[in-house]
């Protein structure tokens, strides 16, 4: 029923001792050798579950070839390629690397998974170093060393090559934008290049807006035909572009149509010209999206201000532009330069020739380890500085008054050139930022210094929290991390209020100051019993993480309602509920007694006149404790005739009365159309209104019966027929039909939390899951506002 649907292989499974099965047998192994085993010239056989066999006739320095067969009881394989081995000789696990042999590690065993594989090769994310190898994982250990330069993102940050000089966007303008939920302005400044992009996906409403922008909504076809997003990068210092740089948080691709996008992209010079790159395609796989800029040499050079990207995807997301332009070159300065000037390639500039060297003054830089060429404190034109920061202190290259590059953990040289440094560096304090809000919970936070390098905050616990220690103080640290806290906030309840009709169990929970988790044991007084759950009486209330306590109450115990002949001819002095007493009406005619029962699994009695006395022939039942009424109704003596033909049935409706109409006899009631179920409605609602109000569930009706007071009950004035439920309930595919309360929310299949798969697949696919495959469950994790109103009975 699906077009969507792919099988990837089915399974045929025997039942033991299965007749077609019989004259399969194991199988066997012939492992050949050359030269041939001493014992086993024509091959040694094993048999199933042997699978290993350690070779023992070995001589040295012999070249031994070995090939297997595999045999069944009606034919023999072809042998396998062959291993060939020299005792003695190197090989994958003796702990040496044989280059030689495409050895890349070797660390004395064939296991998978710890960085270096059983065929002797670094696996993905390892580094391995010394013979036998020891490897670890290099990604995303905070350390950028030199062979992860180029790919190591996490480590060392996007990667620029030697001679390039990347600036990103100083301000972005996009095509649609709802502040903050899809809000231009986080697209602007240094990618997100630790978030992992994102392909194949229903829609990017979770976490995506907080380091990305992408259309907040589908956009109208323009005048071409295909909706037009649009995004437009602009750059505080305008260059020559040698490449642009898209860093892509979603590639466009979508979980049900997984066509890949493609995007226009074009360059604005600062004369407002336009200069087109062409389409490209995105992908997460070649992320970021570098796009090389080629320059016509028989036109002139231009400076590039803005980048215009253009694509028609909704579910494209990007977290960065940048501009590549070349670090010591620059064609429009170069042609600009006079006779008498020369071009300076570490300044970018035209400067007068001048046999006179001009020196620079000594680098002063706080925080800061220098390291120049020249010993003394005179710098001319060539000379060179290293600058490592401190421990603490992360650098940052300026240009004019723009940061352009912000790094931690790595030096960068600059040049003396005509009497200036090329470049402007300092070194400031690295910044923790806010901590995370479970450093210490439940909090408040102050920083009075700042959060930077050395600074100090101090917190204060949340009511009703109390402070556990006496050192209240975090210190940010070199790495960039709050120190460990020494203090903490400890959640106390107090003493759980009393629960109505409930006895407390637990002594201990008489006190205040109670832990988190406590258990608070309660059970309910006679006649009550654990609410929805009737066949429970004892239920637990535990403390919680914010101080406060889980819900718990009991509910008086009710009664089956009396069989439905006897509807409207009795009265009780407290409904069905414990204790309740039923008197059946005999002594006078029914018709002046009126019981109305409402739809729906619940039974609300009202009497409509004033109670009878007991008279002859009357039956008295009560409802016990335990659930269940101390006798019966009997049919009153006097009680005879038919009922009259069900009248204002509804034209969806039919019945068949297959024993006629007396007292007591039921009519099986059925919908004309198929897959349509009957049920009671209140007079001001229909079966429209009930499908589009979801959360109703009207009570079922099979069948209706004739009274002892001759009437039918439920009442057929009140009958309609709505649509029914499918019969794939609990399938793991959320359809539309069944995600509803009268169809038990499609049996969880339309909610993340309660579906197996942990994943809504919508049926058919078009289903919008904003709406008719929407998660309703008011059950559901999604939808629950306080997670602390269920006890633990």
């Amino acid at each position: 029923m699906e077009q969507h649907l792919e099988i990837d292989a089915t399974l045929l499974a025997s039942k033991p001792d299965c007749l077609l099965c019989m004259h399969c047998q194991p199988l066997r192994y012939r492992l050949l050798r050359h030269p041939p085993f001493t014992h086993a010239p024509h091959g040694l056989m094993l048999n199933e579950p042997t699978r290993r066999y350690t070779d023992r006739d070995v001589m040295p320095h012999v070249v031994y070839t070995y090939k297997v067969q595999t045999i069944s009881s009606r034919s023999e394989s072809e042998p396998s390629p062959p291993l060939v081995h020299e005792l003695g000789s190197p090989y994958c696990g003796d702990g040496r690397i044989q280059s030689s042999r495409g050895e890349e590690c070797d660390d004395m065993n064939s296991m998978n998974g710890d960085g270096c594989s059983s065929q002797c090769k670094k696996e993905p994310f390892f580094n391995c170093v010394d013979q036998p190898s020891m490897c670890y994982y290099y990604d995303g250990d905070g350390v950028c060393e030199d062979f992860e330069r180029e790919t190591g993102v996490r480590d060392c940050g996007l990667y620029t090559p030697n001679g390039f000089l990347d600036q990103w966007a100083s301000t972005v303008e996009v095509s649609h934008e709802e502040k903050p939920y899809c809000s231009g302005e986080v697209a602007a400044g240094y990618p997100a290049v630790t978030k992992t992009c994102q392909s194949k996906v229903f829609d990017l409403s979770d976490g995506v807006s907080q380091y990305a922008w992408f259309p907040c909504r589908e956009a109208h076809a323009s005048t071409w035909g295909y909706p037009n997003y649009w995004l437009k990068a602009h750059f505080s210092h305008p260059m020559v572009a040698a490449a642009v740089i898209v860093h892509l948080a979603a590639d466009g691709t979508g979980y049900i149509d997984q066509t890949q996008c493609n995007v226009t992209v074009q360059l604005v010079d600062t004369k407002e010209l336009i200069h087109s790159l062409g389409e490209w395609r995105l992908s997460c796989r070649t992320n970021p999206l570098v796009i090389p800029v080629s320059h016509d040499l028989s036109v002139a050079f231009y400076h590039t201000k803005a980048i215009l990207i253009m694509f028609a995807c909704h579910l494209v997301a990007i977290s960065g532009v940048g501009l590549r332009s070349f670090q010591s070159f620059d064609p429009i300065t170069i042609s600009g330069c006079q006779s008498n000037e020369i071009y300076n390639p570490t300044g970018q500039s035209c400067v007068h020739y001048s046999c006179e060297a001009i020196d620079c003054q000594e680098p002063l830089i706080r925080n800061a380890e220098i390291k120049c060429s020249s010993l003394g404190r005179h710098f001319y034109n060539g000379d060179r500085c290293t600058i490592s920061c401190n421990s603490g202190y992360v650098l940052q290259v300026h240009q004019d008054d723009d940061i352009i590059k912000s790094q931690s953990g790595s030096s960068v040289t600059i040049t003396c050139a005509n009497g200036k440094w090329n470049k402007q560096v300092s070194c400031e304090p690295v910044d923790c930022g806010l901590p995370d809000k479970y450093h210490v919970h439940p909090a408040h936070f102050n920083f009075p210094e700042g959060t930077t390098y050395g600074k100090k905050s101090t917190f204060q616990c949340r009511e009703p929290a109390q402070l556990v220690g006496t050192n209240n103080t975090l210190t940010c640290l070199e790495d960039g991390l709050w120190s460990f806290p020494e203090a903490l906030c400890e959640l106390r309840c107090p003493a759980p209020p009393p629960v109505p009709n409930a006895v407390l169990q637990t002594k201990r929970c008489n006190e205040t100051g109670l832990k988190v988790g406590t258990l608070c044991k309660y059970k309910c007084k006679p006649g009550y019993h654990v609410t929805n759950k009737p066949k429970r009486r004892a239920f637990k209330r535990q403390c919680t993480e914010d101080g406060s306590w889980l819900e718990g109450a009991c509910e008086p115990v009710t009664c089956d309602p009396p069989p439905p002949i006897f509807h409207g001819s009795y009265h009780c002095t407290d409904g069905f509920r414990f204790d309740s007493v039923c008197r059946l009406n005999c002594s006078e005619p029914a018709g002046n007694t009126a019981i109305t029962a409402t739809g729906g699994s619940a039974h609300t009695v009202r009497l409509l006149h004033s109670p009878c006395k007991q008279g002859i022939g009357s039956n008295v039942i009560r409802c016990r404790k335990d659930g269940n009424w101390t006798g019966s109704f009997r049919l009153c003596p006097q009680s005879k005739g038919q009922c009259s033909l069900p009248q204002n049935l509804h034209y969806s409706l039919q019945y068949s009365c297959k024993r006629g109409h007396g007292i007591g006899e039921e009519c099986e009631l059925t919908c004309r159309e198929s897959n349509n179920a009957v049920v009671i409605l209140p007079s001001n609602m229909t079966a429209e209104s009930v499908l589009k109000e979801h959360w109703r569930n009207p009570h079922k009706v099979e069948r209706i019966v004739c009274t002892m007071g001759l009437k039918w009950y439920p009442h057929p004035e009140l009958l309609h027929c709505i649509k029914g439920c499918e019969p794939f309930m609990g399938d793991n595919y959320c359809d539309a039909v069944n995600n509803r309360a009268f169809c038990n929310y499609d049996g969880g299949d339309c909610c993340q939390s309660t579906v197996k798969t942990k994943k809504v697949i919508p049926f058919p696919m078009s289903c919008d899951i904003r709406d008719e495959c929407s998660c309703r469950d008011p059950n559901a994790i999604e939808n629950r506002k306080d997670e602390h109103v269920h006890s633990l009975g």
